[in-house]
């Protein structure tokens, strides 16, 4: 018979999760699916619940799920996709939905970037009700649809080097 609580998790007692303080990760578990491989190809969303990024598995066992959520997300060799149609339907109704992601491979996941990143102020965002592509803060008018490596962090994308030239959409 159950009579503790311990005994009805999956977890085996010397497994530690990911989100334990002592792991010091600041992953969390989405219906008890583990953490991405370093490696593996994801896409990555801001969560509008929860402020923080949501990853969703592009292949194995998982492919197509949310696996969890972290504070910041590493990625790298990652497209900046936007479905056009969904942001038109957000903009038309005025409530936000998911029709925004980058997909890359996972790195790592982390509380924030390391300051080398955040102190550059490299930053792509998003902003559907503006604009319809990602773009550098810094110059609303520069597209961005590729990324070499960056991080997904707070409301933006913040990248560890000028990201290379690229074809504004449509051309």
């Amino acid at each position: 018979m159950l009579s503790s609580p311990e005994r009805l998790t999956t977890q085996r007692p010397d497994q530690k999760p990911a989100n334990d303080a002592e792991n010091r990760s600041p992953w969390v578990s989405f219906k008890n699916r583990p953490a991405p491989k370093r490696g593996e190809r994801v896409r990555v969303y801001r969560n509008l619940n929860n402020g923080q990024y949501s990853v969703r598995a592009l292949q194995g066992p998982h492919k197509g799920l949310v696996l969890g959520y972290a504070p910041a997300i590493e990625l790298t060799d990652a497209n900046l996709i936007v479905r056009e149609k969904t942001r038109l339907k957000a903009v038309e109704q005025g409530v936000r939905n998911v029709h925004a992601w980058s997909e890359g491979i996972f790195e790592s996941c982390c509380d924030h970037p390391p300051a080398s990143v955040t102190t550059k102020q490299l930053r792509v965002t998003y902003f559907p009700f503006i604009k319809s592509h990602f773009f550098l803060r810094s110059r609303p008018d520069q597209t961005i649809t590729r990324i070499d490596h960056a991080w997904a962090y707070q409301a933006d994308i913040w990248l560890s080097a000028p990201p290379a030239p690229q074809k504004p959409i449509g051309d």
